[in-house]
C-alpha cells in the first residue's frame, strides 16, 4: 500500500501506526525528506518544530493525523480515503476553525462529525459549546429545489 512512500512520524504517534506503515512497505525517514508527516498532537515539540519551520510556512509540507493510516488499513486502501480529512494544522488554526468547541479529546475532531461534538453543560444535548442555533437558516425545500445553482442528483434530481 505504501511501497517506496517516505514517511516521518512525531513521537506522539503509536507504534502501531508506525509498525503498519512499515508493515505495508513503507519507508522511514526524516520530515525534511519525507511524502509524509504524521502527528498525533499538534502541541508536541517535534511537531510544533515542523509548523515552525521555512517549509512549513512556505507549504512545502504538510501535517497529517495518524488517524488516516487507521483508516486506510480499515479499507485495505489508501485511494479511497481522502487524506485532506486529516491534516493536522496548527493549535492556533484549530482555534481559529473550531472557536470555543472543546470537546474531552482531542481527538474527537477527527473521529466524529461536528453534529456529535457534545456540550459541556448538558451530556445529552448534541449542540456544540458555544455555538448557537437560533439563527441558523431553516430548510426549505422550495428554496433548495428551485435553486439551480447547485448539482443535481442523478437519482432522485433534487438539487444539492
Amino acid at each position: 500500500m505504501f511501497a517506496n512512500k517516505k514517511a516521518w512520524f512525531s513521537s506522539s504517534v503509536s507504534k502501531e501506526h508506525r509498525d503498519f506503515w512499515l508493515w505495508e512497505c513503507g519507508i522511514l525517514t526524516g520530515w525534511r525528506t519525507a511524502d509524509y508527516l504524521f502527528s498525533d498532537d499538534a502541541t508536541h515539540p517535534d511537531t510544533l518544530s515542523v509548523f515552525n519551520s521555512e517549509a512549513y510556512l512556505w507549504d512545502k509540507v504538510t501535517v497529517f493525523h495518524s488517524l488516516f493510516l487507521s483508516a486506510c488499513e480499515k479499507r485495505r486502501s489508501i485511494k479511497s480515503v481522502s487524506i485532506g480529512h486529516y491534516v493536522l494544522p496548527p493549535v492556533p488554526v484549530q482555534d481559529g476553525l473550531f472557536g470555543s468547541v472543546r470537546t474531552t479529546s482531542q481527538l474527537d475532531r477527527w473521529t466524529e462529525p461536528l453534529h456529535a461534538f457534545k456540550s459541556h453543560d448538558d451530556p445529552m444535548n448534541k449542540t456544540p459549546t458555544g455555538i448557537s442555533t437560533d439563527k441558523l437558516q431553516t430548510y426549505s425545500r422550495q428554496t433548495l429545489d428551485s435553486d439551480s445553482s447547485g448539482f443535481q442528483c442523478i437519482q432522485c434530481k433534487a438539487y444539492i
